[in-house]
């Protein structure tokens, strides 16, 4: 390992520490009450991020120059089933768990 990289890594660590701890340093006076911005980006950051991770799986699957049609084509009900459970559960991780298994099992399975 190079010292660059071992930079990069002791860099990328404190930065990780800085921003875990950086509302525990702010909101540490608990009588304070949450800012109502940082309440609407609690509810609303979950669904870009998933929004985002859906952009980007049809990004790769979808390159213009060489499309793979097939794998689009199975992504669409792992993408509805993502979306469906997000709209209903409310939950992040069993949304992707959920599109995930959706997808390999029409990857795996029926294709």
């Amino acid at each position: 390992m190079t010292l660059h990289q071992f930079l990069m890594i002791v860099v990328m660590c404190a930065c990780i520490i800085f921003l875990r701890a950086f509302p525990f340093i702010v909101f540490q006076d608990m009588t304070k009450k949450t800012p109502p911005l940082l309440l609407y980006l609690g509810r609303v950051l979950t669904a870009a991020a998933i929004a985002m991770l859906v952009v980007y799986s049809i990004a790769s699957v979808c390159d213009f120059k060489n499309p793979d049609y097939m794998r689009l084509f199975w992504m669409t009900p792992a993408i509805l089933v993502t979306i469906l459970l997000q709209w209903f559960i409310k939950n992040s991780l069993i949304s992707i768990v959920g599109g995930t298994a959706v997808y390999m099992i029409c990857i795996q399975l029926i294709a």
